[in-house]
C-alpha cells in the first residue's frame, strides 16, 4: 500500500484497537495500522472506509453536532443525548465535535463547488403583472465574545443572508398556503465572503430565471454594494427596497424626540406619517416633514430632524412602497430579521454566555445550514458518506 502523503511503499504494522463511540453507545474497534517509513505518516485506512473520525462514526457525530447545535454544550451531553440515544459523553466532547464539524462545513462552504451544489430549480412567486420574482436579504446582528483569559471583549458581527421564495402553494384543504423556500448564509465573513457565498447560492437555485430580484436591507453601510456585487451577471433585474419597519423606527424615534410626553398626539402623528409613507412614498413623506415648524424646537430636536431627513433623502430610490405594494412585493426584511433570532440569538445569545470566533463562525454556518430548505443539512451528511 502507498502512503497517501508522500506516495512511497508503506509497512503493515499489525491491527490496533479502540474504544469506538457509535450511535448505540461504546464499542471496541479493531482495524489495521500501516506506517511509511519515509515520512513517518502512520494511518488505518478503514476509518477513512467507514467514516470514522476522532474514534466516532459518522452517526454519533451527527446527533453529537445536532445536540451542540440545538442546545448549550453541557445540557446536549448530560440531557438531550443520554435520553434520546442512550448516548453518553461529557459537554467538552459534544462542543469539540459541534465546533469541528462547524468548522468543517466553513472549510467546504468556500468554495463554489462545495458551498451549494446545483439542484432542483425553484418555481419563482409571480408578481401581479405575472413577473417572476425572487429574493434576497442581508443583515448582521452582534454575538458577545469572550477574551483569551475569560474576560469580556468586544462583540462580533456575523452576517446573515437569504435568498428566499415565498411562493404560494395548494394544500388538502384547497387553502392557499404561504411556504418559503430559503437557502440561508451566516458567518464571521466579509462583506465580499458573504456576497460570493450569496452569489453561489443564488445560482443553485436558479435565480437567473426571475424577471426581477426585490433585495431588502435596513439600508446597513455596504449592504446595497454587496447585494449589487452579488447577483451582477445572475439577476436579470434588480430591485432594492428599505425595510419599511426598519423607516417606521425612525419616524418612531424622531416623534419622541419631538413630543416627548407620552400623548395620545404623538402616537397620531407617527402613525400618520407611516401611513404616508406606505401609500404615498417616500417623497410624499419628505415634503411633508420639510413643512414642519421647528423654529422654536430646541437642538436636538433639529440634529434629530437632520439625521431623519438625510435618512429619507439618502434612500428614496428605495422607499416607493405604493409601487412595491401595487406590484405584490415584499416590503419588509422579516425573514432576515427572524433568521437573525433563530440562527444566532437563540443559541448564541442565551442568558450568560460569551464565545470566541472559532465557535462563532462554527456555529453560524452549522445552523444556517440547518434551517435551509431543501434538505440542505441531509445533502451534507450524504456527501460526507460519499467515497
Amino acid at each position: 500500500m502507498s502512503c497517501p502523503e508522500c506516495q512511497e511503499p508503506a509497512r503493515f504494522k499489525g491491527y490496533r484497537t479502540c474504544d469506538l463511540v457509535t450511535l448505540f453507545g461504546r464499542a471496541r474497534y479493531s482495524r489495521a495500522y500501516y506506517h511509511c517509513d519515509h515520512c513517518h505518516h502512520g494511518w488505518f485506512p478503514t476509518d477513512a472506509e467507514f467514516g470514522i473520525e476522532g474514534k466516532q462514526t459518522l452517526a454519533a457525530r451527527e446527533v453529537e453536532t445536532l445536540a451542540g447545535m440545538l442546545h448549550p454544550f453541557a445540557e446536549g451531553a448530560e440531557q438531550v443525548l443520554e435520553r434520546m440515544s442512550g448516548l453518553c459523553v461529557s459537554a467538552s466532547t459534544v462542543q469539540r465535535t459541534t465546533e469541528n464539524t462547524g468548522a468543517a462545513v466553513a472549510a467546504q462552504e468556500a468554495t463554489p463547488e462545495g458551498a451549494s451544489r446545483p439542484g432542483k430549480q425553484w418555481e419563482w412567486s409571480r408578481d401581479t403583472a405575472g413577473r417572476r420574482v425572487g429574493y434576497m436579504s442581508l443583515d448582521a446582528t452582534s454575538v458577545p465574545q469572550q477574551g483569551l483569559h475569560g474576560e469580556k471583549a468586544e462583540g462580533r458581527m456575523p452576517y446573515i443572508g437569504a435568498v428566499f421564495n415565498p411562493a404560494e402553494r395548494k394544500v388538502r384543504t384547497r387553502a392557499a398556503r404561504r411556504i418559503w423556500d430559503v437557502h440561508y448564509v451566516a458567518g464571521l465573513m466579509t462583506l465580499d465572503e458573504v456576497g460570493r457565498r450569496l452569489r453561489w447560492e443564488a445560482r443553485a437555485v436558479g435565480a437567473d430565471q426571475p424577471d426581477v430580484i426585490v433585495c431588502l436591507t435596513d439600508g446597513g453601510n455596504g449592504l446595497e454594494e454587496c447585494l449589487t456585487q452579488s447577483l451582477a451577471g445572475v439577476a436579470r433585474q434588480l430591485q432594492f427596497v428599505l425595510d419599511f419597519h426598519h423607516a417606521c423606527e425612525h419616524l418612531t424615534e424622531f416623534g419622541q424626540l419631538l413630543w416627548p410626553d407620552d400623548s395620545p398626539g404623538r402616537q397620531a402623528q407617527t402613525s400618520a406619517w407611516c401611513h404616508d409613507l406606505k401609500t404615498l412614498g417616500g417623497e410624499r413623506l419628505l415634503e411633508t416633514l420639510k413643512r414642519l415648524d421647528l423654529s422654536a424646537a430646541p437642538r436636538h430636536v433639529l440634529e434629530g430632524y437632520r439625521k431623519l431627513t438625510n435618512y429619507i433623502g439618502g434612500n428614496l430610490h428605495r422607499m416607493d412602497y405604493p409601487t412595491y405594494l401595487a406590484n405584490g412585493w415584499q416590503i419588509g426584511s422579516g425573514i432576515v430579521e427572524s433568521a437573525c433570532k433563530t440562527i444566532v440569538c437563540r443559541r448564541l445569545k442565551l442568558s450568560g454566555m460569551r464565545w470566541r470566533e472559532p465557535g462563532t463562525n462554527s456555529l453560524c454556518h452549522l445552523r444556517a445550514l440547518y434551517l435551509s430548505s431543501d434538505r440542505r443539512w441531509e445533502d451534507y451528511w450524504n456527501r460526507a458518506t460519499a467515497p
